[in-house]
């Protein structure tokens, strides 16, 4: 039995050497030795039972015998040809006997009898085999997507808009019509003054005028796709992160800086009276005036206008460099009265210090605000969103959404004063003795 297994195992070894040396006759060796370990193993076979103990080496023999069967099947060519993909071989062949194929159809019967081209190659033959996994096929270079093997999260990375601050510091509210009016007293008469039993009383009178402010509109408009519309959760996000979202930035933008010419709105900024320093002006020590005193000035400034000072818009890299200020020794600069909580939100003697970026960029204004209960803001028309149809939207399979809102800021001229803007450089020039 031992000496049939080892004239197996020589059958098969002759037979992979044949087909390893690729020689012309190759074929006819590996046929021939894989013949014969065919029926050595049929042979074996038979008569296993009488050798259970040989069951695991007939195992291995039949493993092997399979090995080869399935080399033998590949394609072979002879030892040292060139091989030629199935494009280069029609080609050749069309150039060698081109004229005779030609002529051969013309008298060919039946008439759509092919012309036959023996290749010896498939296309694709001389592609080796590779193992089937994600890098290989969807992920591999030059696949069109990767969709199998993709999940939506449903998260959408809006662009980054300006933290909004403004409109939770001021007064707001709304109006039914067009205009925002309120009465100013003016020109106050006559002097109050004590008296005698007996004596005139003192006459007193003052003048209201009328005031007004017309509310101005800011609308957007945008084209979305009906796929866009379809997917409601994108829609809607859509328009809340970047239409609604870009309109209340360029509010912002007006509420804070616009000249009230046209279209523009009345700005804080333009509203405001420029840093004295009320009380303090020309009192500290050029020496060791620093930023967190200009926050004092302008408390005073707006004391002294008769106004309670509780809030103030700070340019945010200002603020910043004010909170990470430290002395020649390391130590941060935070006097007494300035706290931060734990959302980071400061106060400095009892004021609101709220950092924005919507001072003007070229650093003519660092803060602005004072006593704001004097601000104004009222909206004619809150923000709308309204979908509909224009122009070829229709055959275009499009949609039209509009985004739209009216108000209008209005400051009294008597609360002017104590509405406060200037720059620290010059505010602590304006507190210093050498002024």
């Amino acid at each position: 039995m031992d000496f049939d297994i080892k004239a197996v195992e020589v059958a098969i070894e002759n037979a992979n050497k044949a087909i390893g040396s690729k020689a012309e006759n190759a074929e006819v060796l590996a046929k021939k030795a894989f013949d014969q370990a065919e029926k050595l193993i049929g042979e074996l076979t038979e008569t296993k039972s009488k050798f259970d103990s040989n069951k695991t080496e007939l195992d291995s023999l039949r493993k092997q015998l399979n090995d080869l069967s399935a080399e033998m099947s590949k394609p072979k060519f002879a030892k040292g040809a060139e091989m030629k993909s199935w494009e280069e071989e029609i080609a050749e062949q069309y150039a060698k006997e081109g004229p005779e194929m030609l002529k051969n159809a013309e008298n060919r019967t039946p008439q759509n009898t092919p012309i036959v081209f023996a290749l010896k190659s498939s296309p694709y033959s001389q592609k080796a085999a590779v193992t089937i996994g994600l890098d290989t096929t969807v992920e591999a270079v030059g696949s069109a997507s990767q969709y199998t093997i993709t999940e939506n999260t449903g998260i959408i990375s809006a662009i980054r808009q300006r933290v909004l601050a403004y409109l939770n510091n001021v007064a707001v509210g709304s109006i039914a019509k067009e205009y925002a009016l309120w009465m100013e007293e003016v020109d106050e008469q006559g002097t109050p003054i004590f008296i005698g039993e007996g004596d005139a009383k003192t006459a007193i009178s003052v003048r209201y005028e009328e005031r007004n402010k017309k509310a101005k509109k800011i609308a957007v408009s945008a084209k979305v796709s009906m796929e866009l519309m379809e997917d409601l959760p994108q829609l809607i996000s859509y328009i809340q992160t970047n239409m609604m979202k870009r309109v209340d930035t360029a509010t912002e933008n007006q509420l804070f800086n616009g000249n009230d010419t046209g279209d523009n709105l009345a700005g804080l900024v333009p509203y405001a009276t420029a840093f004295t320093g009320g009380d303090m002006a020309g009192t500290l020590d050029p020496l060791t005036v620093n930023d967190w005193d200009v926050i004092l000035g302008v408390i005073s400034q707006v004391k002294k206008a008769n106004g309670v000072a509780n809030a103030l818009f700070i340019a945010n890299g200002k603020l910043d460099a004010m909170r990470a200020a430290k002395t020649t020794e390391g130590q941060y600069i935070r006097p007494e009265g300035v706290l931060i909580d734990a959302q980071g939100q400061i106060t400095a003697w009892g004021i609101r210090l709220i950092g924005t970026n919507a001072l003007p960029s070229n650093g003519s204004v660092d803060f602005v605000g004072g006593d704001l209960t004097s601000v104004n803001v009222r909206f004619r028309k809150g923000m709308s969103v309204q979908i509909g149809e224009s122009g070829d939207d229709f055959i275009n399979n499009l949609k039209t959404i509009l985004v739209e809102q009216r108000l209008v800021q209005f400051v009294s001229a008597n609360d002017t004063p104590v509405i406060v803007k200037g720059t620290f450089t010059a505010a602590k020039a304006l507190l210093d003795t050498t002024t």
